[in-house]
């Protein structure tokens, strides 16, 4: 956790834990530590806070530490990140110490937890449903400088460690309200549990050590398994293999498709053990289509032999653009090359790649997504056909089928991007001048 001459900024919030943190570092003379003590004021408790704050910046000076110091109203910012209290003032808490490392150049942050805040971490997550991510609790080192030196110590044994130094602390009135989780299960709980295993405390936090390193075990073979089954197909989006999806053992599976689910939405807020698993299962049925929604806007959908893990505002989005004239065409998912070329021979094996007689095509050119309802005549056709019969017989998923760009000209189909042509615009003579149309970076049909 620590090297030679670091410097440190320590969350220090007056109670026993963190003043326990803050004597043990400031005596690691071997270490050379330059330690800068940070306290969040989170406007929660009125005078109580405002004490606290003072006690704290006291405690700093008396040990010859820099003090820094913020006060914020958590309440406020409750209301307007739709977070609970307790994880409002968290994010606002490592935000702080966070702006601090960044003002004295720190290379770690250490904070105060202890083996009875991994015990309650344990017990409050397994009652949520948590999965091995969960469970594994709260790890000693995160993020590379978040560092937590006190992880393997009890409560108890900091209050004597300060009882025998003479150090005095602040108790935090909010500590024995029963409005918060965390509370109960330390005041009522716990105790509870206590009289089934003395130990109950130090027993979860060993379970929770023995579930990180399966975790980290599992996470390292996910990363692995990834590359395999999920491809990238634009920013925050994953089309994964059924196939390959479906053939890896189950703990992996749900790592790799929990991983395309945080790669996705940069996070994994309010999405649960049981969120992954309905997807797996959803995943995994017989059915041929369809889509599960997650927190957060995520959406999992499914076709043929492939699923797609996007934000819904994605999956629904609808376009229609303008070709002007000939050129280059940017627009968002993919570009469009227009020239007038001379070809002898054509390439039919690029579907990327197509010719049109210049005639036959009228600037301007619109570009559109599908609408139900849409016909033309499949290159080698002799009749019309719905759009959506010739998607289904070339498997197209019905979630990429509004990706795909339709180019009409005179009010009439010509092409369906990347996929076939109209029987009606094909090049009736060769070594003629032609119009190529070139399609670059489409999201991919299958």
């Amino acid at each position: 956790m620590l090297s030679h001459g670091d410097k440190v900024v320590l969350g220090v919030s007056g109670g026993a834990d963190s003043l326990a943190l803050l004597h043990i570092l400031s005596e690691l003379r071997e270490y050379n530590l330059n330690l800068t003590v940070a306290h969040l004021n989170h406007g929660i408790r009125g005078e109580e806070a405002d004490g606290d704050s003072k006690f704290v910046e006291a405690a700093a000076h008396s040990l010859g530490l820099q003090f820094e110091y913020k006060k914020v109203d958590t309440i406020a910012y409750k209301e307007q990140s739709k977070l609970s209290l307790e994880d409002a003032a968290r994010t606002l808490r490592y935000d702080f110490f966070n702006e601090v490392q960044n003002k004295v150049n720190a290379s770690k942050v250490a904070t105060a937890h202890t083996l009875d805040d991994q015990a309650e971490t344990v017990l409050m997550r397994l009652l949520r449903g948590s999965g091995l991510r969960g469970l594994s609790g709260i790890p000693p080192v995160s993020r590379g400088y978040i560092i937590r030196p006190l992880l393997f110590v009890s409560r108890s044994e900091i209050e004597e460690y300060l009882k025998s130094k003479g150090v005095e602390w602040v108790e935090d009135s909010t500590n024995k309200s029963i409005e918060y989780l965390r509370n109960r299960l330390r005041l009522d709980l716990i105790p509870a549990l206590e009289n089934y295993n003395p130990q109950i405390i130090e027993t979860l936090a060993r379970t929770a050590g023995i579930l990180r390193a399966d975790h980290e075990f599992i996470s390292t073979e996910a990363e692995k398994r990834f590359v395999n089954i999920f491809r990238n197909n634009g920013p925050g989006e994953f089309i994964g293999d059924l196939s390959k999806y479906g053939e890896t053992v189950k703990s992996l599976r749900l790592s790799t498709l929990r991983l395309a689910v945080e790669k996705s939405n940069e996070s994994l807020k309010d999405v649960s053990y049981a969120h992954i698993t309905a997807a797996d299962d959803f995943l995994l049925s017989d059915s041929a289509s369809g889509e599960v929604e997650l927190p957060e806007g995520t959406v999992i959908a499914k076709g043929y032999d492939i699923f797609l893990v996007t934000k819904k505002s994605r999956l629904a989005h609808q376009f229609s653009y303008t070709i002007e004239s000939q050129g280059k065409w940017r627009f968002p998912g993919f570009e469009v090359e227009i020239e007038l070329t001379h070809s002898e021979t054509l390439d039919t094996h690029d579907e990327s790649t197509v010719y049109f007689d210049p005639e036959y095509i009228e600037f301007p050119i619109q570009v559109r997504s599908f609408k139900p309802g849409d016909r033309f005549m499949p290159l080698g056709m002799k009749s019309e056909k719905k759009m959506q019969d010739y998607f289904t017989d070339t498997k197209v998923p019905r979630f990429l089928r509004k990706r795909v760009p339709i180019f009409i000209s005179k009010g009439e189909i010509f092409w369906i991007g990347g996929m076939r042509i109209d029987e009606r615009a094909k090049v009736k003579r060769q070594g003629q001048e032609l119009l190529r149309f070139k399609l670059c970076g489409q999201e991919p049909h299958d």
